[in-house]
């Protein structure tokens, strides 16, 4: 996909997945923030966290941050996604 700028992405990420996600057994995860970190002529790194909640019977009820981060590059006719990478948990 096309975007016209690392702020694009980053406006049309939010978009699409703000909205609270439950799975089947009752985890919840909802979009925190999505930030553009460092941004050059060509390239720009974008990291999106989210916040998980839920309660597992055996070990309790548990919350975390979970990163992404995203490397978009800049072509003649715009910015793609190049690359997605899961950076774990907080």
């Amino acid at each position: 996909m096309l975007y016209q700028s690392p702020a694009d992405f980053c406006a049309k990420y939010a978009e699409a997945r703000n909205r609270d996600q439950t799975d089947g057994s009752g985890e919840t995860s909802m979009l925190d923030s999505v930030t553009i970190v460092s941004e050059t002529r060509d390239t720009a790194r974008i990291e999106a966290v989210w916040y998980t909640f839920g309660h597992e019977p055996e070990s309790g009820y548990y919350d975390v941050f979970e990163r992404t981060a995203f490397v978009l590059v800049k072509r003649h006719d715009g910015w793609r996604l190049h690359s997605e990478e899961n950076l774990g948990y907080e």
